[in-house]
């Protein structure tokens, strides 16, 4: 008998979830319409704003002085 309640409280606790998601995603299209929505994956993006990239560190000299080129062995 107690797995009866269980499964009735599940249930309505489901239900009242349901019913609170539904409401709530209603809201949020009030004015639109049906093929409105279907339509919106079609609808292009508003260009954004490109954020300007950072400049890369400007290589520091090194405190060692650069190799000397080899000199031809002589043999």
């Amino acid at each position: 008998m107690p797995v009866l309640w269980i499964t009735v409280i599940l249930s309505l606790l489901l239900a009242l979830v349901f019913l609170a998601l539904f409401v709530r995603e209603h809201g949020r299209f009030h004015f639109g319409s049906t093929e409105r929505a279907a339509l919106l994956p079609l609808e292009e993006e508003a260009p954004r704003a490109v954020a300007p990239q950072p400049q890369p560190a400007q290589p520091t000299p090194s405190a060692r002085p650069p190799n000397p080129p080899l000199s031809p062995r002589s043999s």
